[in-house]
C-alpha cells in the first residue's frame, strides 16, 4: 500500500490531487484543517491535509501534464456521482461506528466533500444556462427560493426551451411560471359534502393569525355558503382571541364554545351534531415545547376532526417554517394555510416549504378584515409572486 499526504488551500484542490496521482481507488485515511505562516499568529493562511492511500504503485505524472486538465465544471456525470457515493459511505461509517475516535474527521470530510459537491453543481449549472437562465435564478434566489431547488426549477426548464425561443424572455418566463405552479400543487381548500357535517382544525406558533382566519372561515360558510356553523376554541391562554371569535360569533348569530380539556372538546362537537361545520381554534404557543404539542395533540386526538390545517405567516424565515412543520408532524395536519401574504415581499419559502413537505396549500390570508381577506390559495399567481424582480436587495 501507498500512502501519501496533500496539501493545499481547499478541500477541492486537495481531491484533485489526490484523484489525479492515485486515481480512482484511492481511499482517504485522515483531513484536518491548519494554519500557516503569518507574523505572531497574525495572517497565517488556512491549509487542508489529506492523507490518502491506494493499494497499488500509482504511477507519477508531471505536473505539466495535469495543467488544465482539471477544470470542476467539466466532471462527467459519473464522477460526480462517484463523489457523491462517497458522501453516501461517509455518512454510513458515522452511523455503524459512533465509538471511532476518527467521528469528527469523517464528519468534517463528510461537510467538505457535500460543499464540493455543491460547487460543482453550482458551477456545471452555470455553463449550461444562458444570460436568461442566470438572471431567472438570480431572481428566485433573490425571493429566498432555496438555491439548490432553483437550480433544478431553472435547469430542467432551460432544458425544454427550442434555442429560437432563448432570448424571448415572456415565453421563458411562462414556462417557469408552469413549472412551479406544477411544485405548488393545486390547492386543496375546504369542500363541503351534502348532508354531511365536517369538523375542521386549525392549528400553529403563536402570532400567526389562526384565530383572524378561523373568523374568516366561519364568516364565509356562513354568509356566503348559507351553513350552519359552530365555533369551538381551546384557547384559553388568550382572552382576546375568545373574546375575538365570541364578538364574530355574535355578529353571525353562530355559537362560540370555551373547552378546557380533551373530554370537554369531545362533548361539545357532540353537542352540535345539527351543524354543517365546527371549526377549531386551538392555542398557538411556542412550537419548540414539546409539552404544548402534546396537549394539543391530546386535543385533536378527541375531536378527531376530518382536516386539520396547519397556520404559518408567509413573513416567517424558511428555517423555521421547516422547524415548526417537524415539530407538529404528530399533529397528523395535511393542509397548509399562510397568513401575511401581504406583508412579505419574499415569496420563495412558500415555493421551498411545499417542495420539501409535499403538504398542499389551502388558503391565503391578505389582511385584517372580516371576511374578504382571505382567498383559495392561488398556484399560478403565488408562482408569479415568486419570479417578481423586487425581493430583498440586502
Amino acid at each position: 500500500m501507498r500512502v501519501k499526504r496533500f496539501v493545499a488551500r481547499s478541500i477541492q484542490e486537495a481531491m484533485v490531487q489526490v484523484k489525479v496521482e492515485m486515481g480512482q481507488e484511492a481511499v482517504i485515511l485522515h483531513t484536518r484543517k491548519f494554519k500557516e505562516g503569518g507574523f505572531l499568529g497574525l495572517f497565517a493562511q488556512e491549509f487542508v491535509e489529506v492523507t490518502a492511500a491506494v493499494d497499488h504503485h500509482y504511477p507519477e505524472i508531471k505536473k505539466e501534464e495535469v495543467i488544465d486538465k482539471v477544470v470542476w465544471p467539466n466532471l462527467s456525470k459519473t464522477e460526480i456521482k462517484e463523489t457523491s457515493d462517497t458522501v453516501d459511505n461517509i455518512e454510513e461509517t458515522l452511523s455503524e461506528d459512533e465509538s471511532s475516535l476518527e467521528q469528527d474527521d469523517l464528519r468534517e470530510m463528510k461537510q467538505m466533500m457535500e460543499d464540493m459537491m455543491k460547487q460543482i453543481e453550482q458551477a456545471s449549472f452555470n455553463l449550461g444556462l444562458n444570460h436568461m437562465g442566470n438572471n431567472i435564478y438570480k431572481i428566485l434566489v433573490k425571493n429566498e427560493v432555496e438555491p439548490i431547488l432553483a437550480r433544478r426549477i431553472v435547469k430542467s426548464t432551460m432544458e425544454k426551451i427550442p434555442p429560437s425561443q432563448y432570448e424571448d424572455l415572456d415565453f421563458i418566463r411562462e414556462k417557469m411560471i408552469e413549472r412551479i405552479a406544477r411544485i405548488l400543487k393545486k390547492s386543496k381548500p375546504i369542500v363541503l359534502p351534502k348532508r354531511k357535517q365536517q369538523v375542521f382544525a386549525l392549528v400553529g406558533p403563536t402570532g400567526v393569525g389562526k384565530t383572524t382566519t378561523i373568523a374568516k372561515l366561519a364568516a364565509n360558510f356562513a354568509i356566503t355558503s348559507k351553513k350552519n356553523v359552530a365555533l369551538i376554541t381551546s384557547d384559553t391562554y388568550r382572552i382576546a382571541a375568545v373574546e375575538q371569535l365570541k364578538a364574530v360569533g355574535e355578529v353571525l348569530g353562530i355559537n362560540v364554545d370555551v373547552v378546557f380539556t380533551p373530554q370537554s372538546i369531545k362533548n361539545a362537537i357532540a353537542s352540535h351534531r345539527d351543524k354543517d361545520v365546527i371549526l377549531i381554534d386551538t392555542a398557538g404557543r411556542n412550537h419548540r415545547s414539546m409539552l404544548h404539542v402534546s396537549e394539543l395533540k391530546a386535543f385533536m386526538d378527541a375531536a378527531q376532526p376530518d382536516e386539520i390545517f396547519l397556520v404559518l405567516s408567509a413573513t416567517t424565515r424558511l428555517k423555521d417554517m421547516l422547524d415548526i412543520v417537524k415539530n407538529y408532524e404528530n399533529i397528523e395536519f395535511n393542509r397548509i394555510i399562510f397568513t401575511k401574504i401581504d406583508e412579505t415581499t419574499t415569496y420563495g419559502p412558500i415555493l421551498s416549504l411545499i417542495y420539501k413537505t409535499k403538504k398542499y396549500l389551502s388558503y391565503c390570508t391578505t389582511g385584517q378584515s372580516i371576511p374578504d381577506d382571505i382567498e383559495i390559495a392561488d398556484q399560478r399567481k403565488l408562482a408569479q409572486l415568486i419570479l417578481e424582480d423586487g425581493g430583498n436587495n440586502e
